[in-house]
């Protein structure tokens, strides 16, 4: 471990440690005696909130190309006993490409909305959190070697163990050791593995995106855009990116051009852009997106459409004003060709005005036609919150409640071709599927499930890294006058010295869309009993069950539909 993670991991553990004023909603825990217990990796947790009773077993079924992860919690600690960890296979030796982390608590300091953002949004309470705010909750967790200092009351470790496409199918107990200070445990990790197996990335057959900023990337890592340290920490966003299952990433258009002060480009920088989209698709990404290329003047009354890129007067420059149609075009020709001479073509989609409503729709479809004059087979991708610009969006990315009030809309643009995504933010809040860190974790398990019931085609959610300076301590951020982003919402990845963080939150996402997959396995093999099986649990995008046993009863019959259907 480098000094700078050193130096990094004892800040979060002293910050960690300090004294938490508010009330545990289980069992406290005192530090008259040193305890454990296994925690389902869907399962939330809390540093002040020992479960009850104690797990000392645990058991797990998976499908091959997955990961079977646990969690560990030690309560009752000086903070200062040093903990040492190991897991062996029922062979006693130590599992191939196992890893541990520690994970990390994060403050929420206020309520998810009843309706969107926070509670201080509409002033209504929300019922539907895991807990009142404030209060601090496990989330990132970061790679850790036995053995690692307490610095606190309670730790929590995560363990990861690979299970390969061509893993054996059958039952292995994995023996976990624990050695804090002199006090010792000996708890069991028993998975079952499936002949199911989840199609590699390159091979899935939803959509997901999270959108990524470059900037944050350099500004979080103190790194210089577009130097090769540049391009070594993009590649281990994208490799985490990959691991969460994410297929498309987007890039935008304006970080690659200039322009002189009458909007005629100056520069293309084309070998960034490819050097870009090759990482990615490397990593087995398939669909490129192009990040909507127009915005709003503001939310508040102005229907001003700008343009997301400068000309060299650095002004604003209005989307449909002849500067800004020729910077447009100048752009669109230049992406077109490099997506045609790379054989890209299949692979992109593109936004154009991100969130479009009723007001805009005329600007909107004159820029469209714009588009569409350069290249009629253009795939337009948009977050849309109006149903009146079909025939102008190949692919609809309605909010998830919007989709589902408004279904026969969306099934009616399906059956005419389109394909239909969905996309959650700071809305919706109340009881519906995001991934916010005051609501359940198999809320964000659940999405994968929803997305399965509906039979829809993708996932987007702009927050993979719109973090601030502060990305462990402000997890509810301001966002525009009287709105205040809800927790979690600006990032689902952190940042630490030496690369990006996972959190619990995105890996419980990978597992909703590896249970995606294997739905779909199922789906197509008796369409029937996947209905059967999603309904069990989830039968709306507002109505689930929130109850990790139901769900891994679910689960357990999902994988052994999941076998039934490889073995025909």
């Amino acid at each position: 471990m480098s000094w700078r993670s050193r130096v990094f991991l004892l800040m979060i553990v002293f910050f960690c440690s300090q004294s938490r004023a508010y009330t545990p909603v289980e069992k406290s825990f005192s530090r008259e005696k040193i305890r454990f217990t296994l925690v389902d990796e869907v399962q939330e947790i809390f540093p002040d909130t020992f479960p009850h009773p104690a797990v000392l077993r645990l058991e797990q079924e998976a499908a091959r190309n997955t990961i079977a992860g646990v969690h560990v919690m030690i309560a009752g600690l000086q903070g200062t006993e040093t903990i040492a960890f190991s897991v062996t296979a029922p062979d006693g030796r130590s599992p191939s490409g196992s890893r541990w982390y520690r994970l990390i608590d994060v403050p929420v300091a206020e309520n998810t909305g009843l309706d969107r953002n926070t509670e201080k949004y509409s002033g209504r309470i929300n019922p539907y959190v895991i807990r009142r705010a404030p209060f601090r909750v496990y989330d990132p967790f970061q790679e850790q070697s036995s053995p690692i200092p307490a610095g606190g009351a309670t730790v929590a470790l995560r363990l990861e163990l690979p299970i390969a496409a061509d893993a054996a199918v059958g039952t292995a107990p994995y023996r976990i050791r624990l050695n804090c200070g002199g006090t010792k445990a000996d708890l069991r990790f028993v998975v079952t593995v499936h002949a199911a197996t989840v199609p590699s990335l390159d091979r899935s057959t939803i959509n997901y995106i999270n959108w990524h900023s470059l900037d944050n990337i350099c500004s979080a890592h103190q790194i210089e855009k577009w130097s090769e340290p540049f391009w070594t920490m993009l590649d281990k966003y994208a490799s985490l990116m990959a691991k969460g299952r994410q297929n498309t990433f987007w890039f935008i258009w304006g970080e690659y051009f200039t322009f002189d002060s009458t909007g005629h480009v100056v520069d293309f920088r084309r070998d960034r852009l490819e050097r870009l989209i090759r990482l990615f698709l490397d990593k087995g990404f398939t669909t490129i997106h192009g990040a909507p290329t127009v915005g709003r003047r503001d939310w508040l009354g102005s229907l001003d459409m700008l343009l997301s890129a400068h000309a060299a007067d650095g002004g604003e420059v209005y989307a449909q004003s002849d500067k800004g149609r020729r910077m447009l075009t100048q752009m669109a020709e230049r992406i077109i060709a490099m997506m045609k001479e790379n054989h890209w073509e299949d692979k992109w989609v593109q936004g154009l005005f991100d969130e479009p409503t009723e007001e805009y729709v005329d600007r909107y479809k004159q820029l469209i036609s714009l588009l569409r004059s350069l290249y009629p087979d253009i795939r337009i991708l948009e977050a849309t919150l109006t149903t009146q610009v079909a025939g102008d969006v190949n692919i609809w990315c309605p909010q998830v409640q919007e989709y589902q009030a408004d279904r026969a809309f969306f099934d009616s643009r399906k059956k005419a071709g389109d394909q239909i995504w969905v996309y959650t933010c700071l809305s919706p809040g109340g009881p519906w599927l995001n991934r916010l860190l005051d609501q359940e974790r198999l809320r964000q398990v659940y999405i994968g499930w929803a997305c399965a019931k509906y039979e829809l085609q993708g996932f987007l959610h702009w927050g993979l890294n719109h973090h601030t300076a502060k990305p462990f301590e402000e997890l509810v951020r301001f966002h525009m006058e009287g709105q205040y982003l809800p927790a979690g919402d600006s990032h689902i990845v952190y940042p630490a010295p030496a690369g990006p963080l996972s959190s619990h939150r995105f890996e419980a996402h990978r597992i909703g869309f590896e249970d995606f997959e294997l739905l779909n396995l199922v789906r197509n093999h008796d369409p029937a009993q996947a209905e059967q099986l999603i309904a069990q649990i989830v039968t709306g995008f507002d109505q689930y069950a929130a109850d990790v046993a139901a769900y891994r009863q679910a689960k357990k019959r999902l994988l052994a539909a999941a076998d039934r259907a490889v073995k025909h």
